[in-house]
């Protein structure tokens, strides 16, 4: 990676700044790409890849837009987004069992949840701007409600049920990540 950094530099005239959120970015994509693909892997060995497909893209399309907890290391990434995984797809579904009804209300209860929150992070980073936090909202509403959607179509299928949980554990880690950065401002004040 240096050596492409140092051509990156040296070709495009970038700064030393420059070549480090390049490098960040960088890094952070081959993180997420590398986690997934380990995820994929798992669980298409034990059956289960349509059921992690079911999971993984609500959960991608939620947490781009609104964030959430996020860990300071790989591993413990890693290790966090197994445990989320496996249980909206091997646990959850199985011990709960929720009728119809009830799930399209926790559903729009989850979206103005998230809506009201997001996005949030536990990362120190500057604010989005205000049409980033206005899209990012409306985005994830949409996203939720068309999980709905799909679910009062196809009430029966067992993979919504997984995108189900997804959203209402996305929107639990959502809360936490919210109480968790105001206890931090308020120390900070103290």
């Amino acid at each position: 990676m240096a050596y492409l950094m140092d051509w990156v530099k040296n070709e495009y005239d970038f700064t030393d700044y420059q070549i480090r959120l390049i490098r960040y970015t960088l890094t952070a994509i081959l993180y997420d790409v590398s986690k997934v693909l380990l995820f994929a892997v798992y669980f298409y060995f034990t059956g289960q890849l349509i059921d992690f497909i079911f999971a993984v893209v609500p959960l991608i399309l939620l947490r781009t837009k609104t964030g959430g907890i996020h860990m300071k290391k790989y591993w413990s990434c890693l290790l966090f987004s197994f445990a989320y995984l496996y249980v909206v797809i091997n646990i959850l579904p199985q011990i709960a069992t929720i009728q119809p009804l009830l799930i399209y209300l926790i559903l729009l209860i989850c979206a103005l949840i998230d809506y009201y929150i997001g996005p949030t992070s536990l990362k120190e980073k500057p604010s989005p701007g205000k049409d980033f936090i206005k899209k990012a909202k409306m985005q994830t509403f949409q996203a939720i409600f068309l999980i709905a959607i799909l679910f009062f179509i196809f009430p029966e299928n067992r993979y919504l049920l997984i995108s189900f949980w997804t959203v209402v554990l996305h929107t639990f880690q959502l809360a936490i990540t919210k109480l968790v950065r105001e206890v931090k401002y308020y120390e900070k004040l103290a």
